[in-house]
């Protein structure tokens, strides 16, 4: 299928315009900026809308300083800012800043004893911009296991983030919980102790407990997590038989997969399955508009390399599972947009017959789900790469994030459509925003890849990247590519420090992200789909 129109070849024919100047914004697409505004100097930035077109922005700096934002009107001008100070005592760490219906708050924990640690929350007014009220206790957890989650963030020494935090697709309800230091090290004999604690919009708390994993670390993995808009929690894990070894380890005879479902007074109910001869390696849980639990993930096949295709199953709100569903991944999907040689497509032909191509490296990213419930599942090759400079010894990283794989499944449970979006960064990943009518993929990408056809060839003296939209139409799978606007220049104006942890969703077809525009100033630019 054609990813881009006759529009477009126009322009991308013309190599000397993409040398010097802007693409012309496509007709499907409308970007508005605000007046420039003062940067605000913070290590910690994050961005939310407020539901009526709004945009808050709450950034810390390093001395606990905390400024809120609002960004109102057609373009998001700055309407309001505030300015709280925090107090940061030893042991303090920040937890975070969450949504909860049309409330904000900000986490965070104190050791409040030797093997103690007490989570607080302050509530954001959204009219002042300003903490309302006197920090509130939360919950006390004693023995913590003290492990440091990836992008953790701390303001001193000796303090890191204890608490993991997971919410209702409604945001009404959020769980808080921690996992408490073993007993004894050895994975054979000791049961993981999780505690949990579900709280409303208000932050009143549901209920708590802490609960004793059924299965010693040696006889099972934890997966997922997840939670519905009554609080109750789910965890997703595999179960094995016998400890794995190699000579088990591909086996799918000694695993199985089981949801635990958490009751307010300690228990566990599991509800187990299996994917018959296949394998599991990456899986989401997430709630859909019934108060059903859709599990979805990647599959492979014992002797395979890598995912063989996606499987969808749901839990509803009886605790009945229906059967999986699968979904491969064909020969033709798997070497689309590559560039392959007449040998190596031998090899992946023969590899196919023999029951073992696969995509490597695909990770689960996202689950949409949609209003007909249907969803959509996102996920990307992701990879990390090393090399050690031999003089000093010194290893660099390298962390690649590659093709954007999306699987439509329908209400029905019928496969909608599979698409495969070329993509290569060492810098970030890619966005969802899903509408009724669409699906949007976004991604910086260089301009030569607007070409590319499906056997991997490109223009490759088109110069530049551009913050691009992959479009995709939910019932038909018909694409279409939207440039959005470089990276550097927006409207003509430089703009600097683009990311994508930036872009903030407005709605199902719009998003707001925050540029440095030099002179100490900061701009809000609106991207809008029409649809």
């Amino acid at each position: 299928m054609k990813i881009i129109n006759l529009t477009l070849l126009f322009f991308l024919g013309n190599l000397s315009l993409f040398a010097q100047d802007e693409i012309p914004v496509p007709s499907e697409v409308k970007i508005v900026r605000s007046e420039p505004y003062p940067v605000v100097d913070a290590y910690l930035k994050e961005y939310y809308p407020l539901g009526n077109g709004e945009v808050l922005a709450i950034k810390l700096n390093r001395k606990g300083g905390l400024i809120v934002q609002k960004f109102s009107g057609e373009n998001l001008n700055e309407t309001l800012k505030g300015e709280s100070l925090l107090k940061i005592e030893k042991g303090t760490a920040i937890e975070g800043t969450f949504k909860m219906g049309d409330s904000f708050y900000f986490m965070f924990s104190k050791l409040t004893g030797t093997q103690e640690v007490t989570l607080y929350s302050k509530e954001i007014n959204t009219s002042t911009l300003m903490f309302e009220n006197d920090e509130k206790e939360l919950l006390t957890m004693t023995e913590p296991e003290n492990q440091v989650p990836f992008g953790a963030i701390v303001l001193s020494k000796q303090t890191f983030p204890r608490f993991s935090f997971d919410f209702s697709s409604d945001r009404s309800k959020m769980v808080v919980s921690y996992r408490k230091k073993p007993k004894v090290k050895d994975d054979s004999n000791n049961n993981d102790v999780i505690g949990m604690y579900a709280f409303d919009s208000e932050m009143n708390k549901v209920w708590g407990n802490e609960y004793q994993m059924p299965y010693t670390e040696s006889l099972m993995d934890n997966l997922d997590f997840t939670l519905d808009s009554n609080g109750n929690g789910y965890f997703l894990i595999r179960k094995y038989k016998e400890e794995v070894t190699r000579k088990n380890r591909e086996s799918a005879d000694n695993q199985s997969l089981a949801i635990l479902i958490a009751n307010p007074e300690g228990s566990l109910n599991e509800v187990e399955f299996n994917l018959g001869e296949y394998i599991i390696d990456d899986v989401f849980m997430k709630e859909n508009k019934d108060g059903n639990i859709i599990c979805a993930g990647y599959y492979r096949k014992p002797k395979s390399y890598g995912m063989d295709g996606t499987f969808v199953s749901i839990l509803d709100s009886k605790g009945n599972l229906r059967a999986p569903r699968f979904y491969e991944f064909s020969l033709d999907f798997i070497k689309k947009y590559k560039r392959i040689s007449e040998k190596q497509k031998g090899r992946m032909e023969k590899a196919d017959e023999n029951g073992r191509l696969a995509m490597t490296n695909l990770e689960m990213r996202n689950i949409q789900v949609l209003e007909d419930g249907g969803v959509v599942l996102g996920g990307e090759i992701y990879y990390v790469t090393s090399t050690t400079d031999p003089k000093t010894g010194r290893t660099t990283y390298t962390y690649h994030f590659d093709d954007v794989i999306l699987v439509k499944i329908n209400g029905d449970g019928e496969l909608g459509w599979m698409e495969k979006f070329p993509k290569r960064s060492v810098t970030e990943s890619f966005r969802l925003l899903v509408s009724e009518k669409f699906t949007y993929v976004l991604f910086r990408d260089p301009l030569r890849n607007a070409t590319m056809t499906e056997d991997g060839e490109v223009n490759r003296e088109i110069r530049g990247d551009y913050v691009t939209a992959h479009r995709v139409d939910n019932k038909t799978g018909e694409r279409k590519y939207l440039p959005l606007f470089d990276s550097r220049k927006i409207d003509g104006i430089a703009v600097y420090q683009y990311a994508l942890n930036r872009v903030t969703a407005l709605s199902d077809n719009s998003f707001a992200i925050e540029l440095y525009i030099k002179k100490k100033s900061d701009m809000m630019f609106k991207v809008e789909f029409e649809e």
